[in-house]
């Protein structure tokens, strides 16, 4: 089991490759504004890295200056990243309409029990381990202004059999498929959209992960939210992350079966929020 990405991203490894009894949906109606996509840029320099599109993903705004997200991108050195890579998130519904609205990332933070991921590449232990989790956070250069960020479940929620009962829906802005022969497609061809999903209801597996269904998520959606429900606006309460599109199983999208990492922690959050205050020294 692995997801990949690459140097500075935690915003990585998956995009919705969706089952025939459902159809993908681009976010025209921008349903999902506090859900970002991000771009890792190269420029030209002498570590035989290509420049140009080094690799995109997803997070989601939880504080006006914070994006959630997954870290086996921002764990993958400890040497701190090079001048010549930049990432940065964009609320666009297609990332590279109006490169003016790109958000410099400027920190990175994860979760203190993610492994690290060597040579680029994090290897998911199958079933995933109760000490190992995959959650990060950036800091934007500034802060977003006009989103309302989104909202964390609380502790506990999937436990509560209320993802049986509510709208789990998946977004983020990954690839359509995979390559015919497995693992990702040149980033140079990756499409930067944001589709959501609405996906059957996650499994729980422990308490820091759960099982999805084959075929919802591909490479470029790690780091891309679960939202329990609704889809609309019903006048109820708000959607809630459950859970982060990690990695899954295989190299194929089609028929790799999803492993999210459950957000509805009570540690993870208390780590999220005292990060928060760190940075910026507000209460969240």
């Amino acid at each position: 089991m692995r997801t990949l990405f690459v140097i500075t991203m935690a915003l990585a490894a998956g995009a919705i490759r969706l089952q025939a009894q459902n159809s993908k949906r681009l976010d025209v109606e921008n349903l999902f504004p506090n859900v970002a996509g991000g771009v890792t840029l190269v420029d030209p320099n002498d570590a035989g890295i290509p420049p140009g599109v080094l690799g995109g993903g997803t997070g989601v705004l939880i504080h006006e200056q914070v994006l959630l997200v997954n870290a086996h991108g921002t764990r993958i050195t400890e040497d701190g990243i090079p001048p010549f890579i930049h990432t940065f998130a964009t609320f666009n519904l297609h990332v590279f309409d109006d490169r003016s609205t790109w958000i410099p990332i400027v920190a990175y933070a994860w979760y203190p029990k993610t492994l690290p991921c060597p040579n680029h590449e994090c290897n998911w232990p199958d079933p995933p381990l109760a000490n190992f989790a995959d959650v990060g956070l950036m800091l934007l250069e500034r802060p977003v202004k006009g989103i309302k960020p989104a909202n964390l479940a609380p502790p506990g929620t999937l436990d509560k059999n209320r993802g049986q009962h509510e709208d789990q829906i998946l977004v983020g802005y990954g690839f359509p498929d995979s390559a015919p022969s497995g693992g990702p497609l040149p980033w140079s061809q990756w499409p930067g959209a944001r589709h959501y999903l609405i996906i059957p209801p996650v499994q729980p597996f422990n308490d820091l992960w759960a099982y999805g269904q084959p075929g919802e998520v591909c490479f470029g959606d790690s780091g891309g939210p679960i939202f329990l429900g609704p889809l609309g606006d019903s006048g109820r309460k708000s959607r809630e992350i459950v859970a982060l599109v990690s990695a899954f199983e295989g190299s194929v999208c089609s028929t790799g079966r999803s492993i999210p990492v459950r957000i509805d922690n009570e540690d993870i959050q208390n780590w999220i929020h005292q990060q928060i205050n760190e940075w910026l020294g507000v209460k969240h």
